[in-house]
């Protein structure tokens, strides 16, 4: 239980931070050059959300070892591709301030909650201890630590 904890502890400390930069860094999707700044912020939330929400009902599909195991590769899936979201909002265009607001208050609106759902989810997880799954922390590992 202890490792639960202190997995906890990181997990709760780190998701928060992601979301936070996301907003402050005004993510980028991988969108197409012609696209308007505007849209490019808009696809990367949209891309977000949607992954975000595929890690939660992964997640929650968890209820023993062997759906640890099985859930495994798809989570370091998903893990993995948000780190590659994180990198790409890195590369998105400047927003002009008055769009920059308007990005920052979709991302609450949006992507927050989805985020918050998934914070209840790892918990849920990472409290059974990964259902005794090391595959299945391995693949948590990117987001808990």
């Amino acid at each position: 239980m202890k490792i639960a904890s202190i997995i906890t502890a990181g997990m709760l400390l780190g998701m928060p931070t992601i979301a936070q930069e996301s907003a402050e860094q005004t993510p980028a999707a991988p969108a197409a050059e012609a696209a308007t700044p505007e849209a490019q912020h808009a696809a990367f939330v949209k891309e977000l959300i949607a992954n975000v929400n595929n890690l939660t009902e992964t997640l929650k599909g968890i209820n023993d070892t062997a759906t640890a195991d099985a859930a495994a590769p798809k989570v370091a899936e998903l893990v993995a591709h948000n780190k590659e979201l994180m990198q790409a909002s890195k590369n998105l265009p400047q927003l002009a301030p008055d769009a920059a607001a308007a990005q920052r208050a979709l991302f609450s609106e949006q992507a927050k909650p989805a985020m918050a759902e998934l914070r209840t989810a790892l918990v849920a997880v990472v409290t059974k201890e990964c259902y005794g799954s090391d595959a299945l922390l391995q693949a948590l590992a990117p987001i808990i630590h």
